[in-house]
């Protein structure tokens, strides 16, 4: 029953908050802010009781915020998620804190301006509470480019980081700067949200002023918050004002004016048990009632001041409270111990100022180890470049050589082309004179054939004038005299190229007229019609065709057309 109970209040918590979230969308940052704040406190309160609960709400938020089509509460939601996840577990997840820079960057590549600086503000303080100033300093000077982008009116937590940024300045003694960032907070018109903080701001530009020894000025900072009637005024800073002019007074001098206002401040810093506060007006209260010579009021105030520091653990306030307890009892003729407060003065101050000097010099060694890795990155990005540069001149030359591979190639191809083509051509010249040389050499043979025929018809008519005119006619026209063999054997060269080279290798011991014969055989015409080509008997043709066979060694009944056929 008891456990029924507990999730029933769980429940309606989660369904309150739902209904909170629920109000603020598609509202800008100043319209919600209120309750954004109060939406933080209720879902961290809830993560302490349960581990679990964060993250089922925040990403149901998410959700409901994409659902819904707003985007910047759907990032607001993973802010509430990182942030609340650092709150409670950062100081042992330090690698927490990347989400919140993952944060800072949607943000600003989405221009949620005040999403990115509010991560920004986060991430700041968690590299603050480790004492890696030198992060921190890098954070701090980006939160400044981000809110110069910023209007104030869109921003009510303007003056919270402006004095952010001014604090990291004045905590290492750097008070024009933090006078820049502290007066910009101090001018903003103050809200119910911002007031506190504007106050604040105008207090520590008094107390810059105040380092810088510029007295009138640091007065005039005190008083506007002290004299300030509004309803937004703060009685505790008005306090905190009243000892910081109190002080101020006193480092002119003017002790009357100081007195009334120490007084004040002590009395109401032990209202609010703030001893160190107590302790910071006493100690130069103490110090006016020695020069005033009232040495039992001053020795209760340095008892008082003693115990606040014990209280209040500000061990460094004893390097101020030291020398008036020297001072006190060099007025009351205790030397010894005098001298013994005076030493320790001076070890309080070298305590103080080893811890500052500490602190500086982690900063600045931070500085060095920012700059070796700024510049080892540098040397890798260089390398890298270098890298890139030989890789695309690689890539490049590749290229060159493959374009001119691929034009040597096509040019190659062209002129092979070319080539085969001249070739193709000269071989079709060749092959149509080729053929035009065998049809001559077929129309010689053809005439031959015609003329002998022509004969042969008539010796067989009666002979008559005519006839025996036209018969001794066709018997005179022979080819083969030696004008004629060399016309016929350019033309039978060209028709077989290889034919009289190959016999006259072959068989040099032939004739001309052997050779002749032979070509004449090649052609396939009969005893009669090279008779009738070369001018001679049919038997004279005989004869050399046996004289061939003789020379050749060939049977006497081989034609001599097969005796060609084995001439290579």
């Amino acid at each position: 029953m008891r456990l029924k109970l507990i999730g029933f209040f769980f429940l309606c918590g989660c369904m309150a908050s739902f209904a909170q979230y629920k109000e603020m969308l598609h509202k800008p940052y100043k319209e919600k802010v209120d309750a954004i704040d109060v939406l933080y406190r209720n879902t961290i309160n809830k993560g302490r009781q349960d581990s679990l609960f964060i993250n089922a709400y925040t990403h149901e938020m998410e959700q409901w915020a994409l659902a819904n089509n707003d985007k910047e509460l759907a990032l607001e939601a993973r802010l509430l998620r990182a942030y609340a996840s650092w709150f409670l577990v950062g100081h042992l997840r330090p690698q927490l804190t990347q989400n919140l820079i993952d944060i800072a960057n949607l943000g600003e590549k989405d221009k949620i301006l005040h999403i990115e600086q509010r991560a920004i503000k986060v991430i700041i303080s968690h590299y603050w509470s480790l004492n890696n100033f030198e992060k921190a300093f890098e954070w701090v000077l980006l939160s400044i480019k981000t809110l110069d982008r910023i209007a104030p009116e869109d921003f009510p937590n303007m003056a919270d980081h402006l004095n952010y940024i001014g604090q990291y300045y004045y905590y290492f003694k750097d008070y024009n700067n933090a006078l820049i960032y502290y007066k910009k907070s101090s001018n903003l018109k103050r809200t119910s949200f911002n007031a506190l903080h504007v106050l604040a701001a105008q207090n520590t530009v008094g107390l810059c002023y105040q380092k810088l020894e510029k007295f009138e000025l640091a007065k005039t900072y005190f008083l506007k918050v002290i004299e300030d009637d509004s309803e937004l005024q703060s009685s505790t800073w008005k306090a905190i004002a009243s000892g910081n002019l109190g002080y101020n007074y006193y480092l002119e001098g003017n002790f009357e004016k100081a007195i009334p206002l120490f007084k004040k401040d002590i009395e109401t810093a032990l209202s609010n048990n703030d001893f160190g506060l107590a302790s910071g007006s006493s100690t130069p209260l103490a110090d006016i009632y020695i020069k005033q010579n009232k040495l039992s009021e001053a020795k209760q105030l340095i008892q008082n001041s003693r115990q606040y520091i014990k209280q209040s653990k500000q061990t460094d306030r004893l390097r101020h409270l030291y020398p008036v307890m020297s001072k006190w009892y060099a007025a009351n003729k205790q030397l010894e111990l005098s001298t013994l407060y005076l030493d320790s003065t001076m070890s309080a101050i070298n305590a103080y100022n080893e811890k500052y000097s500490s602190i500086k010099l982690l900063r600045a060694n931070q500085r060095v180890e920012a700059k070796e890795r700024e510049l080892q990155v540098g040397k890798l990005k260089t390398e890298n470049q270098l890298k890139i540069t030989q890789r695309n001149f690689i890539i490049f030359i590749i290229a060159i050589l493959l374009i001119v591979s691929v034009f040597s190639f096509w040019f190659r191809n062209q002129f092979l082309l070319k080539k085969q083509q001249i070739k193709e051509l000269e071989l079709q010249n060749t092959q149509r004179a080729l053929n035009d040389s065998k049809n001559q050499l077929k129309k010689l043979a053809t005439k031959v054939r015609q003329d002998s025929n022509l004969i042969s018809k008539l010796k067989k008519e009666k002979a008559n004038n005519d006839s025996s005119e036209k018969l001794s006619k066709l018997k005179s026209k022979n080819i083969l005299t030696q004008n004629d063999w060399k016309q016929f054997q350019d033309q039978f060269n060209k028709a077989y190229p290889n034919l009289i080279p190959s016999i006259t290798k072959q068989h040099p011991n032939l004739s001309q007229a052997e050779i002749r014969c032979l070509c004449l055989e090649k052609l396939k015409l009969s005893n009669n019609e090279m008779s009738l080509v070369l001018g001679v008997s049919s038997n004279t043709i005989r004869v050399t065709k046996h004289r061939i066979r003789k020379k050749l060694n060939r049977e006497s009944n081989e034609t001599i057309d097969e005796l060609l056929k084995n001439i290579k």
